[in-house]
């Protein structure tokens, strides 16, 4: 499948999702002309249609089988009302398909209904009959339309004519609801209407979206990785960017689409308020350096109201621009007093009242390249530094080793003198051999020698010798008398020569001579040598001194890091970039009133269009360049939801210079495809670990989409995974931006923001652990006034009709109980992650504080973007069959609803059956650990004092218990409503030494109503129950089961030692969650609405009734 066709069937597989949705919370006004009542009859399992109205109907279906839409008609029954503004609407509870009905022959005998295709309304339903979206994902449609009504509506009949005669629709009145059927035509949703229009374009248009482009790349492309060394000119006036913002900052100056992961309190709104003074910057310094003019137009958009409204507010702020940003949206947010067509009108009248100012003009523009021209100085002196630093660097590791090299050059050196320094101490006293004396004696005594002849010589030739006077004695004469000199020079030294008598002594001496010489010789070599390697060695020694100097020279200026001048500009210049974004915005007002009239004219334009002129639109089209540049002059950000994008920018065509979508974690991928089509460049920002798109269809409508959206149409189930909106752990507006495989728990490549400003670090640790951030805590501490950041309140609670209505009672004290403590009422949020649960706290918390308005009080979901100092998280949860799966499956809702508190986190719940669940266990063992753990009692639960008793609060009842263990000596009487926890397992240990004093021992448990909702641990209560059967005399009393099965349990607590003592209050002996917290020093008291309160007896006869009480209570 190529590109363009693999697009289509995406976009197909979109539109049909739309449909699917629509479905969900279809609506129709009642009067409208596509409602058909009149003439439509449910008689037993057949629909009947009078001739006359289906030829009417099968005439408009025909007629609208050529356009972009054909015509789907379905039905419904029976016609549930509702009212919304004066208008009646019929909202169904579920739609069957008759489209096809009508395009066939008519039949007068009518058609079965289990012949037509079902699609289920699950918004409707969740409305109407207070089903939870766990609940609503459970619903039963694979089966057809009759077990549908029959597992939905827990309704038996015979036909679906006796179904809707008889069923029940619990928020509706019987003037709500008309017991009929009812035709309609489906044409989609009013607030669909811009989004399907968007898609249908760009699917009939060209599908020239090339790689590079920001569609493109949010459908095929994966991101690249952040380059570091990159600059950006520009700041907002707010907090310096953090250094994970100036990554994302860096990667969206080059990047066509940039995917950021914003975890809770990470500054989103700080890094798109950056991103669009950069956007400002950029335009101006276009201007002043090329003279070319660009269209800068950004538009922040998300499918969040409040993510949107949180980057109005920090505009609004900060700037005192009033001309900066245009709102869009609904048309209330557009005829606002802050609207854009409000702001339209103010700045065509302060173009007609200002001039241009070339003065000024000129002077911003000198101020602006200055501020640049050091900017870019200091980043210059940076590279020459770092240059310098690697130059000084790659000096450093070359002396090191050299140092190294002349140091072993050195050593062979000093190892090589050692032998030519002994020899020379050898040779030393040839220093003092006169060798001018030896040299002459060496002479003569060589000459002497050669006349002397070796052996006995003939007689006449030793006559001869005698005649010509070559005796040897002459010889020897003429010798010594020759080297007289030289000899006496000798005498007066170490080495002194004797004149030789005889030959023999003259050889002997001669050779004397010869090796006196050689070995002055050999000293005067050596001393050569010696000199030689001394210069070797003086030479290297000082080499290795200048190489050491210079080397330590560089570790001193070495071991001062150079500061990284593209990691550190972002904070360190941020005064300056903040003053660049200033003049520039003063320096682009100055270039509009320059051009008054042109902008003056598209302004015009503009505002007509908004206005419902939608002749403007193809006015503006004509030049859209040029008019997106004049608009973006003045107003350079535009604001809306995506929603509301096509009217805004109705063209589809790229229009946009830079998009910024907020909260993409929470969106549908399909709602941010066609801005991203008219946009240059995008930044997209959200949290796959955060609120995921709410999603309303069953598990099976989910798997019948798949089908038919993707397989059938040749696509993969990768790509079912990686384009399905209802995909929404995978497939999200996020993950698609971030080139998520599809595959598994792939988030794809975001840059992730790391620095944490929000919560009180015990708060955030948490959702640090369980979405494993690695977040860097930053918040500024804040002391709570109730001397905790984390609360969790015990409720065991009870539920009616989805509503856990202890809780809700609980809540209100709580509030009133903080608002005692300090806090105010504004300062307070009230969230729930099942949406009855949260109606019912927002109807009963607005009446009882007024100053509570309704957007403090919701659904995990509503509160995505919002933060409040103190929040409370009521679960619901409470019974065996209350899923804790849906708050456990994953870490994201827990996540977001403890990140929104800023000062405090309240979790109110039965913790027994939260800890049932890996991340809620998580939560609980948090606050156990860095918080207070508390159990709520209500006001009839506490008891009063009588005259003779004592008053026992809070951790003295440890003391009293660890004191009824020790010193009993006859009974030992427990009653609780519970067996659960480390409290009853550490009783386990404790009792032994008890009922081995053969203590009678009897524990008295079951909580107040049936069976399955007391809420005991069985691993417990099947250890003591088999403990206490070795004990004769000592019970384990279950009420509730066995012989106590008419027993409606107890919400009794009481501890009775002998005839000693008896206490009666709200300590819950076998299940309080207090001994930590008052091993620790004391119990902090400030959170706690009442404290844990008992009434200890000790007189014999207050005792005795108290036993009397429980032994009634036994045999019930």
């Amino acid at each position: 499948m190529n590109i363009a066709s693999k697009v289509d069937a995406i976009l197909n597989a979109w539109l049909d999702y739309i449909n699917l949705d629509e479905y969900s919370k279809a609506r129709v006004e009642t009067n409208s002309d596509k409602v058909k009542q009149r003439g439509v009859k449910l008689v037993r399992d057949h629909l009947l249609i009078e001739q006359a109205t289906f030829s009417e109907l099968q005439q408009k279906v025909k007629q609208r089988q050529n356009t972009l839409q054909e015509a789907v008609w379905v039905l419904s029954f029976p016609q549930v009302l509702d009212v919304e503004k004066g208008k009646s609407y019929l909202c169904p509870l579920f739609s069957l398909d008759v489209t096809s009905i009508l395009k066939g022959e008519y039949q007068a005998q009518g058609w079965n209904l289990d012949s037509l295709i079902l699609i289920e309304a699950g918004d409707n339903l969740s409305t109407f009959l207070g089903l939870d979206d766990e609940q609503c994902e459970k619903l039963i449609t694979q089966d057809g339309l009759r077990i549908f009504l029959e597992t939905t509506f827990k309704l038996t009949f015979d036909s679906y004519q006796n179904w809707m005669e008889q069923v029940v629709i619990p928020r509706r009145s019987r003037e709500q609801i008309q017991r009929q059927p009812y035709l309609f035509e489906f044409t989609g949703a009013a607030y669909n209407y811009n989004l399907r229009q968007d898609l249908k374009e760009i699917k009939s248009g060209s599908k020239n979206c090339s790689k590079g482009h920001p569609g493109f790349e949010y459908l095929f492309g994966e991101p690249k990785p952040a380059k570091e060394e990159v600059i950006y000119m520009g700041a907002f006036p707010t907090h310096a960017p953090t250094n994970s913002q100036s990554k994302a900052l860096k990667h969206a100056q080059s990047e066509p689409i940039t995917s950021v992961q914003g975890p809770p309190g990470s500054g989103k709104t700080t890094l798109i308020l950056h991103v669009i003074a950069q956007q400002v910057v950029k335009r101006a310094l276009d201007l002043i350096e090329i003279g070319q003019d660009i269209n800068n137009l950004t538009v922040v958009s998300s499918a969040n109201n409040q993510a949107v409204d949180n980057v109005i507010e920090e505009l609004d702020k900060v700037s005192q621009d009033k001309l900066f940003y245009l709102k869009g949206g609904k048309k209330d947010n557009l005829e606002s007093d802050n609207g854009a067509i409000a702001k339209l009108r103010q700045a065509i009248n302060f173009l007609q009242k200002n001039s241009f100012d070339g003065q000024i003009n000129n002077s911003l523009k000198q101020q602006i390249k200055q501020i640049k021209d050091e900017l870019l100085a200091e980043e210059s002196r940076y590279l020459k530094l770092r240059q310098q630093r690697d130059l000084d660097t790659q000096r450093y590791e070359y002396l090191s080793v050299q140092i190294q090299t002349l140091q072993q050059n050195l050593d062979e050196i000093i190892s090589a003198l050692i032998p030519f320094q002994q020899r020379a101490r050898d040779l030393s006293q040839y220093n003092q051999l006169p060798i001018e004396a030896y040299s002459i004696i060496e002479q003569h005594f060589k000459k002497a020698k050669s006349l002397l002849p070796e052996g006995r010589l003939n007689w006449w030739v030793r006559f001869w010798r005698w005649l010509t006077g070559k005796t040897e004695e002459r010889i020897l004469r003429e010798l010594n008398s020759a080297c007289q000199s030289a000899i006496a020079q000798t005498s007066i030294t170490i080495f002194p020569i004797e004149p030789p008598t005889n030959r023999a002594d003259l050889i002997r001496q001669a050779g004397l001579v010869r090796e006196r010489i050689d070995q002055a010789g050999e000293l005067k070599n050596v001393q050569k040598r010696l000199e030689v390697k001394y210069k070797e060695r003086d030479k290297i020694t000082q080499q290795k001194r200048n190489a050491l100097e210079e080397f330590q020279l560089l570790e001193i200026s070495l071991a001062n890091p150079l500061e990284n001048f593209y990691t550190s500009f972002n904070q360190k210049f941020h005064d300056q970039h903040k003053e660049l974004f200033k003049l520039s915005r003063k320096f682009l007002i100055q270039q509009a009133l320059y051009n008054k009239q042109n902008i003056k004219l598209t302004l015009e334009l503009y505002y007509s269009l908004l206005s419902g002129d939608w002749k403007s639109k193809s006015k503006l089209a004509e030049n859209l360049d040029e008019h997106i540049k004049y608009l973006s002059l003045i107003f350079p950000v535009i604001t809306c939801t995506l929603h509301s994008i096509r009217k805004m920018i109705p063209w589809i065509q790229e229009c946009v210079d830079r998009t910024i979508i907020d909260e993409a974690g929470m969106i549908d991928q399909h709602k941010a495809f066609p801005l991203l089509v008219r946009s240059r460049k995008a930044i997209i920002v959200g949290d796959p670990l955060q609120i995921e798109p709410i999603i309303t269809l069953s598990k099976q409508r989910r798997e019948d989409y798949r089908q038919t959206a993707f397989i059938n149409r040749g696509l993969t189930d990768i790509d079912y995974h990686r384009y399905s909106p209802e995909e929404e752990y995978s497939a999200t507006a996020y993950h698609r931006a971030a080139g998520a495989s599809g595959e598994g728990e792939d988030k794809g490549k975001g840059i992730l923001l790391k620095e944490h400003y929000r919560c009180q670090p015990s708060i955030i640790q948490y959702c640090n652990a369980i979405a494993d951030y690695d977040l860097e805590i930053k918040t500024a501490p804040v002391n709570s006034l109730v001397e905790s950041h984390l609360i969790a309140y015990d409720v065991e609670g009870k539920i009616r009709n989805n509503v856990n209505e202890e809780e809700v009672t609980a809540v209100c004290e709580i509030i009133e109980h903080l608002v005692k403590q300090g806090y105010s009422v504004k300062d307070i949020g009230v969230i729930s992650p099942f949406k009855v649960h949260a109606a019912a706290l927002r109807e009963k918390l607005t009446k009882k504080f007024s100053q509570l308005d309704l957007k403090s009080v919701g659904t995990v979901h509503t509160f995505q973007g919002s933060e409040k100092k103190v929040i409370i998280l009521s679960t619901k949860v409470c019974q065996p069959q209350d899923n804790v799966y849906w708050i456990n499956k994953r870490p994201n809702l827990l996540n977001v609803a403890v990140s929104r508190a800023k000062e405090l986190f309240i979790l109110v719940g039965n913790l027994y059956r939260l800890e049932k669940g890996n991340l809620t266990r998580q939560l609980v063992e948090h606050i156990r650990e860095y918080g207070v753990v508390l159990e709520y009692k209500s006001a009839e639960e506490i008891p009063k004092a009588e005259p003779g008793t004592i008053l026992v609060y809070d951790c003295d009842h440890l003391r009293i218990f660890r004191e009824a263990i020790d010193q009993a000596e006859e009974e030992l009487i427990i009653v609780t409503p519970w067996i659960r926890g480390s409290e009853s397992k550490l009783f386990g240990k404790e009792v032994v030494s008890v009922l081995e004093r053969r203590v009678k021992v009897t524990v008295v448990y079951g909580n107040k109503g049936n069976e399955e909702n007391d809420n005991n641990d069985p691993t417990i209560e099947n250890k003591l129950r088999h403990l206490f059967s070795q004990y004769p005399g000592s019970q384990l009393i279950r009420l509730g089961e066995g012989k106590h099965i008419e027993s409606r349990g107890t919400n009794e607590r009481i501890l009775v030692r002998d005839t000693k003592l008896a206490i009666i209050g709200t300590w819950n002996w076998l299940s309080h969650p207090y001994r930590a917290q008052c091993g620790r020093t004391s119990l902090n008291i400030k959170p706690q609405i009442r404290q844990e309160t008992s009434v200890q007896f000790s007189e014999l006869s207050s005792i005795e009734s108290i036993k009397a009480k429980i032994y009634q209570l036994i045999s019930q």
